[in-house]
């Protein structure tokens, strides 16, 4: 049976994305989708877009994407990353979809907006929320939009490292961390299964996490 496998920020640690790709063991009937962020913070962000485009998975754009294509012209770190991923693949990152829907599930990098049609929902709520009817929309305080979303397809989202791996009965946060230091998280639809690799090392620490 093909299966539907849903794999949370990368974050530019190929090693641990083809640990995960060996672990799941695609076939060839599998559909792979990565939530977004594949770049920034990492050790190897250029490998991790080149590997997801040479392999022909799915992926959405995440917000790490989206600052890239903003500011690669004047910003000298996405000047370098431009340089060594060639025209090819940025082509390519432009036309990561915001989301993707199918008669069973919702794969979103940030969330969703619990009362909009996908269609109808500003791209920085796709990209960046967390809280809903908060001030700040990607705060980590306030009430987490899931909590408004009542939807009988299944969200599937990223974004979230600080919340972590999130089951809930319609919706699944997959960022779990691994450039944090703890892991690559996926799932499989058709099993309902959580696979997960272990990060090989803390590669980035956010400034709220570190120590003064």
């Amino acid at each position: 049976m093909a299966r539907t496998i849903f794999i949370g920020d990368v974050h530019g640690c190929l090693t641990e994305l083809k640990k995960m790709i060996n672990k799941i063991k695609p076939t060839k009937g599998d559909r792979i989708i990565l939530l977004g962020d594949l770049i920034n913070r990492g050790p190897d962000p250029v490998g991790v877009v080149r590997y997801v485009y040479e392999n022909q998975f799915e992926c959405l754009m995440g917000n790490h994407e989206y600052e890239y294509l903003l500011e690669y012209k004047e910003n000298k770190n996405y000047k370098q990353f431009y340089k060594e991923i060639g025209k090819e693949l940025h082509e390519w990152i432009k036309k990561r979809p915001l989301w993707i829907e199918d008669e069973n599930f919702i794969a979103v990098h940030a969330g969703i907006a619990p009362d909009m049609p996908l269609k109808k929902t500003p791209p920085h709520i796709l990209l960046f929320i967390r809280t809903w009817k908060s001030e700040h929309l990607s705060s980590s305080n306030g009430i987490p939009w899931f909590k408004f979303y009542k939807g009988k397809k299944t969200v599937f989202y990223g974004h979230w490292a600080r919340k972590g791996l999130t089951i809930r009965n319609n919706t699944i946060g997959l960022d779990s961390g691994c450039v944090y230091g703890k892991f690559l998280s996926a799932y499989i639809l058709e099993e309902k299964k959580i696979v997960q690799v272990p990060a090989q090392k803390v590669y980035y620490l956010p400034p709220s996490l570190r120590k003064k």
